[in-house]
């Protein structure tokens, strides 16, 4: 799953809504990247 947020508070808040709450939570694919202006990351599930 790609996920783009304009802010690391906004990325943040959008894995929060998808249950990862810890960074143990989190599988990255690729961890967070500035991207055109917009923060990315890839994780797995």
């Amino acid at each position: 799953m790609t996920i783009e947020a304009d802010t690391l508070v906004q990325l943040t808040r959008t894995l929060q809504q998808h249950g990862m709450k810890l960074v143990s939570d989190i599988s990255f694919t690729r961890a967070p990247y500035r991207y055109n202006h917009k923060w990315v990351c890839i994780v797995e599930g």
